[in-house]
């Protein structure tokens, strides 16, 4: 708990009524990256979706993008109010952000090569990398949770 004296933030991603902000926020980065992932490999698949969904797929991917990047400095601010060592949870999120921007800037590609009803020859390869980056943001941020979940869960006794 974080007493009176300590709860004057340092920061808007610091403290929120008192409350660290961390745990608020990296909700939005774990339901949202995921989420992101998954209709961009439905645009992968079929390019109709692409076409009919692309600026809202675009949309999710990018307020998933800053959520990762708010959860990051937000878990930053929380790292020196505390005294445990949760270093593998500080590795995964220092580099959260990282892996779902290769995800938004594939969707945006992808969606401009849809619009633009360019050849398959061109789309084939961006359609791969982009299911290769949905699997790789959606499986790192999972990694980057559950080992936030692990640091705060420890202690837990649940047999």
């Amino acid at each position: 708990m974080i007493t009176a004296a300590e709860s004057e933030s340092t920061g808007i991603f610091d403290l929120v009524l008192g409350l660290p902000v961390h745990p608020l926020i990296v909700h939005a980065a774990v339901v949202l990256v995921p989420l992101a992932a998954v209709a961009a490999i439905a645009m992968a698949v079929k390019p109709s979706i692409s076409r009919k969904y692309g600026p809202v797929i675009i949309g999710l991917a990018v307020v998933g993008q800053f959520s990762s990047i708010a959860a990051k400095l937000s878990g930053e601010a929380l790292l020196e109010r505390l005294d445990i060592e949760i270093e593998r949870h500080v590795s995964f999120g220092d580099n959260a952000p990282l892996t779902s921007l290769p995800l938004l800037a594939l969707v945006i590609l992808l969606y401009r090569i849809d619009k633009k009803r360019s050849s398959t020859k061109a789309r084939k390869p961006i359609a791969a990398l982009t299911v290769l980056a949905a699997l790789f943001a959606a499986g790192f941020i999972a990694l980057t949770g559950h080992s936030g979940a692990e640091a705060v869960w420890s202690w837990v006794k649940f047999n």
